[in-house]
């Protein structure tokens, strides 16, 4: 039996830990709905993906890089998630999967801290790259979708696109997005050949290249492999188009500084960014060609490094050869006139503090401390996508 890439066996009976740690934007979400739709089948295949409670890698990660606050959460929300998550793996016996893209920026401090509740183990660690032109529309759109009302000439100048790309201090998008980077820190605990990298196929590949190059670098063996139908989930996270993210820059500024991170990330990221304003229509942003002297060289040297180095890699270096827009191809934030229209804007906006001031409402009432969002009301989010809609025909019509 074969499968894409040479997906082979050859795991031993003991328990070994595969640590995916992303990158961000990189098919994470995609791979982890995957390994959650087939737990069970996996489970009985002899491979693990530990199950807690929802969240519990988003959560153990964020306890492990000590960034609770930045995501709204206290404290007592992410201890000893990390260290359950590793109870459940040592009572396994063959292959356990983790899987959470924060880990991938993981500093050396909190790369000794994530790894020592296994010590003992067998550990691997797999890094999924894609290439730099998609991940800097991708790294811009999460900005705006967790928050940022900034246009992607704002990001040029903030990260450094457009002038040197790794001034002191190096700004967040090289440094999440440095896949070389991300090999190199986490070798300095794993033997580098167990270090493998991952690299997303092109678009327009099939869904299952990724998942048989994963499977590959975490060693499932074929027949474990096989139990996962690739197709059971539609890719996750779809690129807005610019004019959505248009709508959601002018929805940032509008609510800033009202909401708490935790209503923010509900109600605005999830229920708008990943829900409603995918569906939106208009034309994706893709990188400026003008980003060529910046990352065409940043890729080539990061090649450089994977080449003369001892990790494995899981499809072909090509594929993170930039994916730039042609010359004269609008700017990823240039959008037509009218766009974003005030009047939509406007009622997202009301329906948004309407959900926030109730909610706060009935936190007080039943003393919960965890605000829900739009998804708890179904009835919200039909008049949130009524009024939407009725929006979008009078901007037609005008």
């Amino acid at each position: 039996m074969t499968r894409p890439d040479g997906l082979s066996g050859g795991q031993s009976g003991s328990t070994r830990l595969v640590l995916h740690v992303g990158l961000p934007k990189t098919g994470t979400t995609y791979l982890q709905a995957l390994l959650v739709r087939h737990r069970d089948a996996l489970r009985e295949a002899g491979v693990l993906y530990p199950y807690l409670r929802p969240q519990a890698m988003f959560l153990g990660a964020v306890e492990v890089r000590g960034s609770h606050e930045k995501f709204g959460l206290g404290a007592a929300d992410v201890a000893g998630t990390w260290q359950a998550l590793a109870d459940r793996v040592r009572a396994h016996d063959g292959i356990a999967v983790i899987s959470h893209e924060i880990l991938g920026g993981a500093e050396p401090h909190e790369i000794a801290a994530a790894l020592q509740p296994y010590s003992g183990l067998q550990v691997d660690v797999v890094v999924t790259a894609r290439d730099l032109g998609r991940q800097t529309t991708a790294h811009w759109q999460e900005e705006v979708k967790l928050g940022s009302a900034a246009s992607f000439a704002d990001f040029e100048r903030d990260q450094y696109l457009a002038d040197h790309p790794e001034p002191p201090p190096r700004p967040h998008f090289w440094h999440a997005q440095d896949y070389a980077g991300a090999l190199r820190r986490w070798s300095t605990f794993v033997p580098a050949q167990r270090v493998h990298l991952v690299t997303c196929p092109p678009p327009g590949a099939a869904p299952e290249v990724l998942w048989y190059r994963f499977a590959q670098a975490c060693g499932i063996e074929v027949e474990a492999a096989a139990v996962v139908d690739p197709l059971a989930e539609a890719p996750a996270n779809i690129s807005l188009t610019r004019e959505a993210i248009a709508v959601l820059r002018a929805v940032n500024a509008a609510v800033a500084g009202l909401l708490t991170p935790r209503e923010h990330t509900q109600l605005v990221k999830r229920e708008l960014g990943e829900g409603l304003l995918t569906s939106y229509s208009g034309t994706r942003p893709r990188a400026p060609a003008s980003l060529t002297d910046v990352l065409v060289p940043a890729a080539n040297r990061w090649r450089r490094e994977i080449e003369a180095s001892s990790h494995p890699v899981h499809g072909d270096l090509d594929d993170l050869s930039p994916l730039l827009a042609g010359p004269g191809e609008p700017a990823p934030d240039a959008v037509p006139p009218g766009v974003p229209d005030p009047a939509e804007v406007a009622a997202l906006v009301e329906e948004v503090l309407r959900r926030v001031g109730q909610d706060r409402v009935d936190s007080r009432h039943d003393g919960a401390g965890n605000p829900g969002g739009l998804a708890d009301s179904p009835r919200a989010v039909e008049r949130l996508r009524r009024r939407l809609r009725l929006l979008r025909g009078r901007s037609v019509d005008s």
